[in-house]
């Protein structure tokens, strides 16, 4: 049996702290009281007045000189929505997005505009989002022409080689496998669809049959349906003069196309709903995320500064209530923090949040749910409050140290429907805000009687039964759906499935028999092994031990330590520097492993339906025999058979490092071992490209292998 494992890169970091010298206590005066120094009030917004052009197509330009440096930048903005896609090609915004700028345009490819940008020390990036679509540039001014000429091409015409569109979707299907790595990015998804509801388009995720669906026409549909001068707003700031840059501007844009095409309605927001707890199990952590949630509102609500001091205040900082009381006071969580919920173009998401044991969910619960409800009953003491706004007020001021982010923000308000002076009022509101006028936006914002509890974690080790909660309890599952099967074969006739019989009983009997094979209780082997990732290729050494059916140990000799898998027919765990972990998943692996394992294959090739393909297959220049097995456990599983009818290669579809992917398994090298004939030379292929490539330097049939060999160390 080979078990491709995947391997977690490890970093280490190491942190250094330094030590200041001695102060020189006379220079100071003992007098001296920091508690009595005058701090100046914050200075305005300066308003920035960018000259707006709007062009002869209606593309809303911004322009604003600045000669500190000879930089020249611009942004673009585009009323858009990665919404517009259809359910079923969910992915295709951020796709689009993508490869405009990864593929380049029909007068420079992708390719050789990298080149040229990074001559230049310039740079251009393009994106669709739900809210908006967006693009960048940056040059030196000696090269701004040239690269606003390069971007404005890729704006009106990408080219869209398919090439990228197949690297923007397995970076896509990458970030799909490993969307349930981190907690807090599985709380704000499972929070956010339980807020808007899991079809809603504000909340669909990418699956791997959606970004399959997704094909070059769709991509320039949706280039064509989002991008357009009439819905778009340009803003360039730097080294350049007014006039100039309007020739410049002109000859890019001033002949891209207006557009009158009806785009699609936005999607509805959800109405606030009734209490409910959603529950998302994941078993394989030792600290849960816990999570109270409702719709929030628009940044253009007057209550937006005062709920910014209040989310400071809740769980915005190391003073905060939630930190204060979950962490700091209780020793509960390793994060807690809060969102007021604002958002530009839409409600946003009020979240109360926070990480903890297993074991003391429903108690960090009951601290969220206290906390929250009690800055709806009373107002912040004076201290907190003025605290938090000096907060909010000396981050917000750093948001615009220079003209360029007033700039780009003038732009971006007029997308977004805001007015022209919302930055100095919102900094004015802030400035007066106080505790009753937080208590009252609290009030008016925060719904207690609406607020949905997620909790995301391993139920079996919860302090309480999740209906302790007292609220209807509501499972959701956040398993990934595997990708759809690329095997374009027809039904399994009875003469095909007698023919894929016939050739895998011949590989069988080449390889010692039926009756050999399952004679063999238990297996050793150790092999030297090369892995090949990212470019990069490492030796390492590996001790693999099976006792069939269900039990494994395998042991990674890496550079930096060992690294152990081990299944003990009930339960999976791993060591890694010194680290011990469970590894609830790991019997359905186990199983998939041993299912399509030459232990099990060889030994009951009765027991599979292999159908024969009816025409042979070339593979670098040899031709062979294929056959599909149609396996329920085993994804697009297909057996290569050479001109001997020995098993040769093996394809299927499995978790690889980015993702689900192509595996194929190349053997050669058959030898003895016990009664069988086993390969010594494994070649691995991931998606195509090399992976692994092991020998086996012993191999052992049958040997003693007690439970020690499997069992969880005790610690």
């Amino acid at each position: 049996m080979r078990r491709i494992v995947r391997f977690t890169a490890v970093a280490l970091v190491a942190a250094f702290a330094c030590a200041s010298g001695p102060a020189r206590a006379q220079a100071l005066d003992p007098k001296f009281d920091p508690r009595k120094l005058q701090i100046p009030a914050l200075r305005p917004i300066p308003k920035v007045a960018p000259e707006r052009w709007v062009m002869k197509n209606g593309l809303v330009v911004y322009l604003l000189e600045n000669h500190d440096l000879p930089v020249v930048q611009g942004a673009l903005y585009v009323r858009a929505s990665s919404t517009w896609a259809p359910k079923e090609k969910t992915g295709l915004g951020a796709i689009t997005g993508t490869v405009m700028r990864s593929g380049g345009s029909a007068k420079i490819p992708g390719d050789a505009l990298d080149d040229r940008l990074g001559a230049i020390g310039a740079s251009i990036s393009t994106a669709l989002g739900p809210d908006f679509g967006s693009g960048n540039f940056r040059a030196l001014a000696e090269n701004a022409a040239e690269v606003i000429g390069h971007f404005a091409e890729i704006v009106q015409r990408p080219a869209f080689p398919d090439d990228k569109i197949e690297l923007a979707k397995v970076a896509a299907r990458r970030e799909i496998a490993q969307r349930n790595d981190e907690m807090m990015s599985v709380l704000q998804r499972v929070a956010t669809q339980a807020v808007y509801g899991k079809d809603s388009p504000w909340a669909r995720t990418p699956e791997y049959a959606t970004i399959e669906a997704i094909r070059r026409d769709d991509l320039v549909a949706m280039h064509r349906l989002a991008f357009a001068p009439n819905r778009a707003f340009l803003v360039v700031y730097g080294d350049f003069r007014t006039a100039d840059m309007k020739k410049t501007l002109t000859a890019a844009f001033g002949g891209w196309a207006r557009s009158d095409e009806k785009t699609p309605e936005l999607p509805p927001m959800p109405a606030l709903g009734s209490p409910r707890l959603v529950f998302a199990p994941k078993n394989d952590v030792t600290q849960s995320g816990v999570v109270l949630a409702h719709l929030g509102f628009r940044a253009d609500d007057p209550d937006y500064p005062a709920m910014d001091v209040l989310e400071y205040a809740l769980g915005g900082g190391f003073n905060s209530r939630l930190f204060n009381t979950i962490r700091t006071q209780r020793g509960l969580a390793y994060a807690a923090g809060a969102q007021a919920g604002s958002g530009f173009f839409r409600p946003g998401v009020f979240l109360a949040f926070s990480l903890t044991r297993n074991d003391s969910v429903m108690v960090a619960l009951d601290l969220l749910r206290r906390e929250t409800e009690a800055v709806v009953r009373a107002p912040l003491a004076d201290e907190e409050t003025k605290n938090a706004r000096d907060a909010v007020q000396n981050a917000f001021v750093f948001q615009f140290e220079n003209p360029a982010q007033v700039a780009f923000r003038a732009a971006f308000y007029e997308l977004a429907g805001y007015p022209a002076d919302f930055l100095q009022t919102y900094q004015r509101r802030l400035a007066e805000v106080t505790p009753q006028v937080v208590h009252e936006a609290a009030r008016r914002k925060i719904r207690p009687e609406h607020l949905i509890t997620v909790i995301v974690g391993k139920e079996a080790e919860f302090d309480r039964p999740l209906e302790s909660a007292g609220l209807p309890v509501e499972r959701v599952d956040i398993s990934i759906p595997p990708p759809p099967s690329k095997l374009a074969i027809g039904e399994a006739t009875p003469e095909a499935l007698a023919e894929g019989g016939r050739w895998l009983a011949r590989a069988a009997e080449l390889a010692g028999g039926p009756a050999a094979w399952a004679a063999l209780t238990s297996w050793s082997e150790e092999a030297q092994a090369t892995l090949s990732m990212q470019g990069q290729t490492m030796g390492i050494g590996t001790v693999m031990q099976y006792a069939f059916p269900n039990r494994m140990r395998q042991t990674l000799k890496l550079p930096f330590g060992e690294v152990v898998q081990a299944f003990d027919g009930t339960n999976g765990w791993s060591s890694q520097m010194g680290q011990i972990k469970d590894q609830p998943d790991m019997a359905a692996e186990v199983a998939r492993d041993f299912e399509r394992s030459l232990f099990r294959l060889f030994a009951r090739p009765g027991e599979y339906r292999v159908q024969a393909l009816p025409e042979p297959r070339q593979v670098d220049g040899v031709s062979y025999r294929v056959a599909v097995v149609r396996s329920e456990a085993v994804r697009d599983w297909q057996l290569y058979f050479d001109s001997e009818g020995r098993l040769a290669r093996m394809e299927y579809m499995d978790k690889g490092p980015n993702g689900d992917g192509l595996f194929t398994l190349v053997l050669s090298d058959w030898r003895p071992v016990g009664g069988v004939r086993y390969p010594h030379v494994l070649k691995t292929l991931v998606g195509g490209e090399p992976f692994m490539e092991s020998k086996i330097t012993a191999a052992q049939a049958n040997p003693t292998l007690g439970d020690d060999v499997f069992r969880k160390p005790a610690n």
